[in-house]
């Protein structure tokens, strides 16, 4: 090869190695970053409420460079808690760690849901990890009546239940209202307007009724759900009842009286004998009616059922079905957009806790190239642009080494 020869190739040589250099150069400090992580951020779909279930209350983070590791809650004693919330104060606690290359700063702030009052971070000493708290007073809601009682017909004389449930109640009231709408009764207090009424159920989910007076019919039922200590309270839709087959009195005879017309000699009426003692107490006992025992109120057990679309609740005791609803999604991101591919955020139902996931564009001012080289070749951290600079650059290089590979050589003067 000739010296000309030579200088070119080493000069190509070395601008293969420049290129290779400048494309590398901006993704690994892109990579590197600052290494510090100098804030966290945590986003939570519900803060505690009085018997709400555990399982519904969701913990995510956007914060980027660190992975949530575990997230709990723990009351006003430190003790970890599980199943419902109760009355009270409790704490989320969320531990983090930094990925690799990065730390956490001491000292820095935290958010959940973009709020950082009452937020405390606790960061370890080498800073590779960190906790989140805060603590929430339970608060307590109105009831929401998911199963409403059902309008029922029921003979003179007999017997019919009403069912009712909610969500969030701790007790349950039963209340009779006349047809005239006014005044409402609670049923324990319909002695003197519903003679001969008897009930079991009360102050439960399920009111059961006997003895149907003829006075009933027409009456509507309703259930009014209480909240924990009574703070409020949501009354269910009302039942009307129907009392069939009520017996038709009878009429009075008219009967006109005869006067005497001849005076006849009123004989001497023979006193009668006083009733001894045992049947004068015999014929002064009253005889009680007899009443049929009550079953007790069935105890509903409800757990969601979900799909694609809604959410409904089902007794496993009873099969009895609450009415079918659509989710409610609250939304948080599972990974961030870049320029070189979309992100993703996750959809958890704020009721039932189902969950979906859909693509998250990227909004940012980067330019996005329609190749998408890095994801067909699983690189990461590289743009289309630096990819095929590199690539470019390897099969310059590749070419000068065939080159002087095949190059003829001058042969040598004898």
């Amino acid at each position: 090869m000739s010296r000309g020869r030579k200088s070119l190739a080493m000069a190509l040589l070395s601008l293969c190695l420049c290129l290779v250099l400048l494309c590398l150069v901006p993704a690994q400090a892109c990579a590197a970053g600052s290494g510090v992580i100098d804030r966290v951020l945590c986003s939570l779909n519900y803060e505690p409420v009085v018997m709400m279930e555990l399982q519904y209350v969701n913990v995510s983070t956007s914060s980027a460079n660190a992975t949530i590791t575990s997230a709990w809650w723990t009351d006003a004693s430190g003790v970890a808690v599980s199943g419902q919330f109760g009355k009270g104060n409790y704490t989320l606690n969320v531990n983090y760690a930094a990925n690799p290359g990065y730390v956490f700063g001491q000292g820095i702030p935290g958010y959940i849901n973009n709020k950082g009052d009452g937020v405390t971070v606790t960061v370890s000493a080498d800073g590779s990890t960190a906790t989140l708290q805060k603590t929430y007073q339970a608060m307590i809601w109105t009831p929401t009546s998911i199963k409403d009682p059902t309008s029922a017909t029921v003979e003179f004389g007999g017997w019919t239940s009403f069912a009712a449930s909610s969500m969030y109640a701790e007790s349950h009231e039963w209340i009779l209202v006349p047809p005239e709408g006014a005044p409402n009764y609670d049923v324990s207090s319909t002695g003197g307007v519903l003679p001969g009424l008897t009930w079991s159920g009360e102050d439960t989910e399920r009111l059961v009724l006997h003895n149907i007076p003829a006075e009933l019919n027409g009456w509507k039922v309703i259930c009014r759900h209480w909240s924990v200590d009574h703070v409020n309270y949501a009354d269910s839709r009302p039942a009307t009842i129907t009392v069939t087959n009520i017996p038709t009195p009878e009429p009075t005879a008219n009967i006109t009286p005869v006067p005497l017309t001849v005076p006849t000699v009123t004989p001497a009426l023979t006193p009668e004998m006083p009733e001894s003692p045992e049947e004068e107490a015999a014929s002064s006992v009253v005889q009680e009616p007899v009443v049929t025992a009550v079953p007790d109120a069935h105890k509903h057990s409800y757990s969601w059922h979900s799909d694609a679309d809604s959410h409904w609740w089902t007794c496993a005791g009873c099969d009895e079905v609450g009415q079918k609803e659509s989710h409610l999604y609250v939304w948080h991101e599972t990974y961030a957009a870049t320029p070189e591919r979309d992100g993703e955020e996750t959809g958890v139902c704020s009721v039932c806790g189902y969950s979906i996931t859909r693509p998250l564009p990227y909004e940012g001012s980067g330019t996005r190239s329609a190749l998408g080289l890095g994801e067909k070749l699983g690189i990461d951290g590289l743009s289309d642009v630096q990819i095929l600079l590199i690539g470019g650059a390897a099969a310059c290089l590749l070419l000068l080494i065939l080159s002087a590979a095949l190059s003829p050589r001058r042969r040598r003067r004898r």
